[in-house]
């Protein structure tokens, strides 16, 4: 299980990172940029093919509020893609919802895209959004753009949230590599890194290398008699501390370590172990598992982890 002071020290991480999010009012320089937009927009006689409802709409007319300030349009878009979030908050659809169905619109509201969308993916987009924001104003008694304004809020707290969750997951899978490697150099190995940097090549004459990689995340090799490289170990690192991804992330570690060798040592990294968790992981063929946190915070922790991988399997000391 995680410590308490584990997950009290990342929701005070969490906590100022969202806060410090919300108050630099994107959700206010995007609304400008939506109200500050000279082009025609049409809503009235496209109401079905924007997938407007009409109760929502003549809602809308009647509380006379500006419709492009709740509905989403194509042309709009495609002149702001950055407005999406605006939409998608008052929708309260995650990106990776939108992504699934109708497109990839993160790279738009993070102004990273080398060129405007086409007003095809604009229109599918704006389909989306609005079916949504229509069902959300018909279903609330008394809506209001305030209203609006709040499932914006709302949402970029939670689309920082689970970036918060990713970039954590990146960190910590960045440190154990690089805690790693550092070993290695301190231990006095010749180290030979790969154009890429994915592979390392370390050892006598040299006959080990590690490969980072995506299943599993660290996997190390050694040449046999063949020349050829043969796993020897892998390192699989799943940092994530929701109890409710628990199992899919277990189910992506047997994945992985069914995939090597009978022989192959095989280590998972864990952000959380659950009591079914633990269950299951007593059933895989597996060596060892570490918790995240004790690993990247408990020397002896860590020291353990170092000398199950490097003395009692690929016996380097």
């Amino acid at each position: 299980m995680v410590s308490r002071e584990a997950r009290l020290e990342e929701s005070r991480q969490r906590a100022l990172i969202i806060s410090e999010t919300i108050r630099r009012r994107s959700d206010e320089a995007v609304r400008q940029m939506i109200q500050g937009y000279n082009g025609n927009l049409d809503f009235a006689n496209r109401l079905e093919d924007l997938a407007i409802a009409e109760e929502a709409w003549d809602h809308v007319r009647e509380g006379q509020i500006e419709p492009r300030l709740v509905f989403a349009h194509p042309d709009l878009l495609r002149a702001h893609p950055q407005a999406s979030l605006h939409y998608r908050g008052i929708a309260t659809l995650s990106l990776k919802r939108v992504q699934a169905m109708a497109s990839a619109v993160g790279n738009w509201e993070a102004g990273t895209f080398r060129r405007a969308p086409t007003l095809d993916r604009c229109l599918n987009v704006a389909r989306t959004y609005n079916s949504v924001i229509s069902v959300v104003i018909t279903g609330t008694d008394n809506w209001t753009l305030e209203n609006g304004y709040r499932n914006v809020l709302a949402t970029i707290g939670i689309t920082e949230d689970g970036s918060l969750r990713n970039l954590v997951g990146q960190e910590g899978e960045a440190r154990v590599k690089d805690g790693i490697l550092d070993w290695l150099r301190g231990d006095g190995a010749v180290l030979q890194p790969s154009v890429d940097g994915a592979t390392t090549t370390f050892g006598v004459q040299p006959r080990y290398r590690m490969v980072y990689s995506s299943e599993p995340d660290i996997k190390f090799e050694w040449l046999n008699d063949r020349d050829e490289w043969e796993i020897v170990s892998t390192v699989e690192i799943k940092s994530g501390t929701d109890p409710a991804g628990a199992l899919e992330r277990l189910g992506a570690i047997q994945k992985s370590f069914d995939q090597t060798p009978a022989r192959s040592r095989n280590f998972a990294v864990l952000g959380i172990v659950t009591r079914a968790m633990r269950d299951r992981l007593n059933e895989l063929n597996m060596a060892r598992d570490f918790l995240l946190y004790d690993l990247l915070n408990d020397q002896a922790t860590w020291d353990e982890f170092i000398t199950e991988l490097f003395h009692h399997t690929l016996r380097l000391t």
